[in-house]
């Protein structure tokens, strides 16, 4: 049964695509890539630099009004089993 069903597969002829097939296709993909990567760059990227920036920032305003430079990395080092 199978090979009859692949005998009328074999003998269908099939179109070749339009010229511009290739040029739509890679518009659209391209297209949607942007559209995916601004996303991922206005959702995570930026706010993940911005908050690092701040996180710096405050450091370094902390630092220099108080003079005590608090490493959150050491105490996380000696609380860990």
């Amino acid at each position: 049964m199978s090979n009859d069903f692949l005998d009328q597969l074999a003998t269908i002829e099939v179109q070749e695509p339009p010229p511009e097939f290739g040029r739509q296709l890679h518009q659209r993909v391209n297209r949607a890539l942007l559209v995916q990567h601004l996303f991922g760059l206005a959702l995570g990227s930026i706010p993940w630099a911005m908050r690092h920036f701040l996180l710096g920032t405050l450091g370094a305003i902390v630092f220099t009004v108080t003079g005590k430079f608090d490493d959150q990395r050491r105490r996380k080092e000696e609380n860990s089993p």
